[in-house]
């Protein structure tokens, strides 16, 4: 877990096991993320490998964009439970949780897909600013996960444009398992900017 992870929840009661360990996921992809991410040589950050590829910096900014957007799905679905007077969760193995999203391989890079306008990077996207918007993102969803603790967050669900009807637990999987595959993609890059020379920048997908 990161110290912005471990310092944010040191004041705050014990997460539910099952929030817990998807809390360790999202700490641990993120940990990947940025390490592969600074890898890249600074000057490489805001350049393509090609033309329908994303630079380092627009795959950065697309994942805060998803985390945030995600994030307010969860805290408007949490609240709602917390509202109705939802009862405490009873969901008691986490490791169940985790293995029944694995369904979907949101990781893989089997598969190229199109990101939908609405979770598009930002225009000319700078590394540094993409890399703040990623703290802030995570912030708000931390502190969106500590208000839900406790909640049956395993009984409500909500579509994903892509899943389909995925509860509340599975989002949450499901930023840390996109961000996975965004380090794979980051790793790819990395790779074919070592191999090619810098491609002007344009729209292409994730």
């Amino acid at each position: 877990m990161s110290t912005q992870d471990t310092n944010h929840s040191a004041a705050s009661e014990p997460l539910h096991p099952v929030l817990s360990a998807i809390v360790r996921e999202l700490a641990q992809e993120r940990e990947k993320l940025l390490e592969v991410a600074q890898s890249i040589p600074a000057a490489q950050r805001e350049v393509r490998p090609a033309p329908d590829r994303w630079t380092a910096a627009e795959n950065l900014s697309h994942l805060a964009v998803v985390e945030q957007s995600s994030g307010k799905l969860f805290s408007v679905h949490a609240r709602q439970l917390r509202e109705a007077g939802a009862p405490p969760d009873t969901t008691s193995d986490p490791a169940a949780v985790i293995e029944a999203f694995n369904r979907f391989s949101v990781q893989l890079r089997n598969q190229r897909l199109q990101a939908p306008e609405r979770v598009a990077p930002a225009e000319n996207a700078s590394f540094d600013e993409a890399l703040e918007q990623l703290m802030q993102s995570r912030t708000r969803l931390l502190d969106a996960i500590e208000k839900a603790n406790g909640l049956p967050l395993g009984s409500v669900s909500a579509p994903h444009p892509r899943l389909g009807e995925i509860t509340l637990y599975e989002w949450l999987l499901m930023i840390a398992r996109h961000e996975a595959r965004h380090t794979d993609q980051l790793r790819e890059l990395l790779s074919q900017l070592t191999a090619s020379p810098a491609t002007p920048t344009s729209s292409t997908t994730s």
